[in-house]
């Protein structure tokens, strides 16, 4: 009964970290780096606990639930440390793989601040805590991608306006069958924050670019030592409309919800990214 009660509070972390982070999205980690930094808010640590569900599509018919914990802890007035770890549940034809999903840790910093703008720097590095080849499935089933990756982001607001840019540099090969490397990802954002009293609601797209294509093990090959392919338009780019909502409570308590569908699809799915639409919910806390 313990164990469950701790997965299930896992689960709800995690998704609530993605209101807070830049909202994320069927990417390798760059969405999910960096936040916008808030004069007004004057909590020192936040925690957040939510639920993820996606679906791969059609092709490969692989449902996706993942359990979110997040943290954003202001070190200083201007600077700040964020973190999330999932559990991660994937279903699907082949089968079943559960596990802990890939740890990200960043550190955002405020470089500019007036009453009307701010930018935002952050870096961060996805470790691979989570397993990537459990039973030699393809990637779509496992619960980490196998690479430590370093991340970048810069975020702009204007009023209610938003714009960023982020890049993910892959961190290599990993160990799964296929024995697979990503290309690197560059990230463009535009969102616009609403505010309904107690309720915020920001739409944004999403621009992720795959800047080479993704590299596999060849399995024709009739050399001895190992040999590598390119996978055939693994560089694709994708675009995703976003939408997330988040409610107020009191200065302690926030619900948030959001849900993502692709409006440009990446049709190449051997990196396991590929979603045809994702959606979650969950609780954030504030302490002062």
């Amino acid at each position: 009964m313990k164990n469950t009660i701790f997965v299930l509070l896992l689960l709800v972390i995690i998704s609530g970290y993605s209101f807070q982070i830049i909202a994320q999205c069927s990417d390798a980690g760059v969405c999910s780096v960096g936040h916008m930094m808030d004069d007004n808010n004057d909590n020192i640590f936040d925690v957040n606990v939510g639920y993820k569900f996606g679906s791969s599509g059609k092709e490969d018919d692989v449902k996706y639930h993942s359990f979110q914990l997040g943290a954003i802890y202001n070190v200083f007035e201007k600077t700040s440390l964020q973190l999330s770890i999932p559990y991660n549940v994937q279903s699907g034809p082949l089968g079943d793989v559960n596990g802990i999903g890939d740890l990200l840790v960043s550190i955002t910093q405020n470089i500019l601040s007036d009453n009307n703008s701010t930018l935002d720097a952050s870096t961060g590095v996805k470790f691979a805590t989570g397993e990537d080849n459990v039973e030699n499935l393809p990637m779509a089933y496992q619960s980490g991608l196998g690479s430590n990756d370093i991340l970048f982001a810069l975020n702009y607001t204007y009023k209610n306006i938003g714009f960023g840019v982020g890049y993910q540099l892959a961190g290599g090969r990993n160990n799964n069958v296929i024995k697979l490397e990503r290309g690197d990802d560059l990230l463009v954002r535009a969102a616009y924050n609403l505010l309904l009293d107690k309720f915020t609601i920001t739409p944004q797209f999403l621009f992720i670019k795959r800047l080479a294509k993704s590299s596999i093990l060849d399995t024709s090959s009739m050399t001895s030592s190992e040999s590598f392919m390119e996978v055939e338009n693994s560089d694709q780019s994708q675009l995703n409309f976003l939408t997330s909502f988040q409610y107020e409570i009191n200065k302690n308590y926030s619900l948030f919800a959001d849900f993502a569908v692709p409006f440009i699809k990446r049709e190449v799915n051997v990196d396991g990214l590929t979603r045809s639409f994702s959606a979650s919910i969950g609780v954030q806390l504030n302490f002062n």
